[in-house]
């Protein structure tokens, strides 16, 4: 399997250099996403960086910086603003010499200091503190330090220039001289002596600036290719010269160029799953989510939520600048390897937090209903702010809640801080619960929203392609069990769907690739036209071109809620949901969840396609068919497969068959299986021989492509 190359953009450099302010620009001009890495860890933690110095001191923060920059560099179309000192981590720089478009933002000494000064400085942890005399911070863990008392409020932008977290601690503070071979004949910016009365704040905090500039500018130029000052030019005109420094990167396909001013009244939604007493519509919306924010989503939510507003939002500004900064190639930097590979780090440890405590609005005679807004870090970090205001513009009071990545999420445990959280937000039983993010979000928040308070409104805002074409719709919400997975949960339908297919340009490859698969199961179980249709998006699936997505996305969310319409609790019918499933749950267990859904959903496909094949229900051609657009979709078309992509071994077949004993479909003692006789044409099963069934799955572990 061949992933399409990664495209993201990350500016370094110093504290007041102008990253986030820049940053946000230059993803506005894009039609991308912006993280700000700093945020990120704060929305790991739930406490400022600042918080983060004070507690755990810089050795602590930096792991903190090591692993969210690791999550970063697994996005895609991403503009991500680096912490000060990330060029300070070995791993770092390592990390960051081999993305292929990192620039410098440089500034001189005294005009950082003119940017900081004041409030900005004292944000900044080693920054906060005042110099010994003679001014120069040395850069050694101490010097500085957390119990200097550095550590009070917040860490983010300060000021027009931006900003970032910084550190005092540099080279030494890694243990020894990171220099890189090469770097010192690049020039330091430091060198030029800060201006202002001498002993004054704004010079002491130039000199500061200075020699944390001298210890850094080797290591910005080791992992930077390209220079950009900034002294003297607007934010939005060094963006303009980075993005001409970007021939080959192309804006996303679709995205706007300038957030549109909200309709009152919502475009009709694209369908509307009826389910039992429930019936909510679809939208599926470039635009909505992100990543240039949420105005969009404004008169969805109000027109269910009937919460009202005028739906007014800013726009984003227009860009300025006749003329844009130089741009200077960093010596040596064309010589560095390429890329960094897409895969998610291993190592992130998820860390939680609950933020942003709601307030009631001052004069208000009645306090508005609460939203908890639920995500997962990253989600929150790029996406979490524009919702929050949108739903704020609907008429809510917001609290957010960030919960880990993954499923340790799906807890009994994280059940209950989020009712603690509505408790202390003081929801009632008009309060919604919004989950934002992808399919353990909204399996989370669901199970929340269905039980507090015997049940409470619930949307869905799905972020990822697995999400948005499967999860969120259907009302199955869940939490795990230590001895199984989904085993607690319940029966929910959201009020509402809302899916952004512009927030999948940031998706890491390999997850985005996972909802593939189940656009492709969608596509057999409604027929051949819907089939044929999918073959020929093959471009425009791997493009991710969210306007091209969007009535793709429609149709698979259509076949579910056909589905679900018959069936809304799983009596029966929507058994058929579970074409391909029992070999991929199967497997999904036997390798202890390290196999991702939607790998395993292809390869179930492949063995099940074969099932019917060699049972005479189908012809051998079918699973050719698909087998082919499974790979063209870079999808793994055998359980082994789908294990090697993970590096992650391909577990005993023994294992494999005992978990498809117990599968929660089985009847009688019967494996259950939903085969397919030609596209749209879907039976259940429960008479398949044992030992066919034995031979294929064996066969498929040891990586036969065709079983």
């Amino acid at each position: 399997m061949t992933a399409p190359p990664a495209l993201r953009v990350v500016l370094v450099g110093m504290m007041g250099a102008g990253k986030t302010t820049v940053g946000r620009a230059l993803a506005a001009r894009m039609g991308w996403a912006f993280l700000d890495l700093d945020d990120l860890i704060e929305q790991e933690t739930g406490e400022t960086v600042a918080a983060l110095f004070a507690r755990e001191g810089e050795p602590g923060f930096r792991a903190r910086e090591e692993r969210a920059l690791a999550t970063a560099l697994s996005l895609e179309r991403v503009v991500i603003a680096a912490g000060g000192g990330v060029v300070l981590s070995p791993r770092n720089r390592d990390r960051l010499a081999r993305e292929p478009w990192v620039f410098w933002l440089e500034a001189p000494p005294e005009e950082l200091a003119r940017r900081l000064r004041g409030a900005g400085a004292a944000r900044r942890p080693l920054l906060a503190a005042a110099p010994r005399e003679g001014g120069a911070v040395r850069g050694e863990r101490g010097a500085v330090g957390p119990a200097d008392g550095a550590a009070r409020g917040e860490s983010a932008d300060a000021g027009p220039a931006g900003g970032d977290a910084g550190s005092a601690g540099a080279a030494r503070a890694e243990g020894g001289d990171p220099m890189p071979a090469g770097a010192a004949a690049s020039p330091a910016p430091a060198a030029s002596s800060p201006r202002g009365p001498r002993g004054s704040p704004t010079d002491d905090l130039a000199a500061r600036l200075a020699a944390l500039l001298g210890q850094r500018a080797p290591l910005y130029a080791a992992v930077a290719r390209h220079r950009v000052p900034t002294a003297g030019w607007a934010p939005e005109a060094v963006a303009c010269a980075i993005h001409r420094r970007l021939p080959a990167v192309p804006r996303s396909p679709g995205a706007p160029r300038h957030r549109p001013t909200p309709s009152v009244t919502p475009a009709a939604p694209d369908l509307v799953v009826e389910a039992g007493a429930a019936r909510y519509p679809v939208w599926v919306r470039p635009g909505t989510v992100g990543p240039g924010g949420a105005a969009d989503l404004v008169p969805l939510v109000a027109a269910v939520a009937g919460t009202g507003s005028d739906g007014s939002r800013d726009a984003s500004p227009g860009l300025a600048g006749s003329s844009d900064p130089p741009v200077a190639a960093v010596p040596g930097a064309a010589a560095r390897p390429g890329r960094a590979g897409s895969r998610p780090p291993q190592d992130a440890a998820p860390l939680v937090a609950c933020r942003a405590d709601p307030e009631p609005r001052p004069g208000s005679a009645e306090r508005p209903p609460v939203a908890l807004l639920v995500s997962d870090p990253v989600v929150a970090s790029l996406y979490g702010h524009g919702v929050a205001a949108a739903l704020e513009a609907v008429g809510f009071r917001v609290a957010r809640a960030v919960v880990p990545a993954g499923e340790e999420a799906k807890s009994l445990a994280w059940a209950s801080a989020l009712y603690d959280r509505l408790v202390e937000a003081g929801a009632g039983r008009d309060a919604w619960v919004f989950a934002l993010g992808g399919g353990v979000v909204g399996d989370l928040a669901g199970f929340v929203a269905a039980t507090y308070m015997r049940g409470i409104a619930f949307a869905q805002l799905p972020t990822t392609l697995l999400a948005q074409v499967d999860a969120s719709a259907g009302g199955k919400v869940a939490v795990n069990h230590p001895r199984a997975k989904n085993l607690i949960g319940a029966f929910h339908q959201p009020r509402l769907v809302v899916a952004d297919p512009a927030t999948l340009a940031t998706q890491p490859w390999p997850a985005y690739r996972g909802g593939l698969a189940e656009m492709v199961k969608h596509a057999l179980l409604d027929g051949d036209p819907h089939l044929a249709a999918l073959e020929a998006a093959v471009p425009q699936l791997l493009d991710r071109d969210p306007q091209q997505l969007a009535p793709l996305i429609a149709r698979s969310v259509a076949v579910k809620a056909r589905v679900v319409a018959r069936d809304p609790e799983e009596r029966g019918p929507r058994a058929v949901l579970n074409l391909g499933h029992t070999v991929a749950h199967a497997l999904e267990a036997a390798a202890g969840y390290r196999v991702p859904h939607g790998d395993a959903v292809a390869a179930g496909l492949a063995v099940e396609l074969e099932l019917a094949s060699r049972l005479g229900m189908a012809p051998p051609a079918l699973a050719d068919r698909v087998r082919s657009l499974l790979g063209r979709l870079d999808l793994p078309l055998t359980l082994a497969e789908a294990c090697r992509a993970w590096e992650v071994p391909p577990p005993d077949p023994e294992a494999v068959l005992a978990r498809l004993r117990y599968d929660k479909k089985n009847r009688r003692g019967r494996v259950r299986f939903a085969l397919l006789a030609g596209p749209g044409e879907v039976t259940l099963r429960d008479d398949v021989p044992a030992a066919l069934v034995e031979e294929l799955v064996r066969r498929s572990l040891a990586g036969a492509s065709r079983v």
